[in-house]
C-alpha cells in the first residue's frame, strides 16, 4: 500500500465539564471496535494542556472509502452516541 493513499481524520472536541470520565470510557468502546475495523490503521486521543475541555482525536485510515465505511457502519453510529453526548454542540 502506498502511504500517499492513507487518510488522517482530525476531530477537535469540546468535552462538557464533569463528563471527562464518561467521554474517555465511551471513546475506549469506540476504539475497541475501530481497532478491528477493516482499513483502520491507528488513532490517538490528546487533551489540551491549556484548556482541559479541548481534545484532539486523530485517526489514520487506508483510504477515504474505509473512512466512509466506518462512518456509515450501524455499529459505529450506535457506539459514538454516548461519546458525542459528552460533547458541547460547538
Amino acid at each position: 500500500m502506498d502511504s500517499e493513499e492513507r487518510v488522517r481524520v482530525l476531530r477537535l472536541l469540546h468535552v462538557r465539564e464533569g463528563r471527562e470520565t464518561d467521554f474517555v470510557d465511551s471513546y475506549r468502546s469506540v476504539l475497541k471496535r475501530a481497532e478491528r475495523f477493516p482499513g483502520h490503521l491507528g488513532e490517538q486521543l490528546c487533551r489540551s494542556l491549556d484548556d482541559p475541555a479541548r481534545w484532539l482525536l486523530t485517526s489514520e485510515w487506508e483510504s477515504l472509502e474505509a473512512v466512509h465505511r466506518w462512518r456509515t457502519d450501524p455499529d459505529h453510529q450506535a457506539l459514538v452516541q454516548p461519546m458525542n453526548a459528552c460533547l458541547h454542540d460547538d
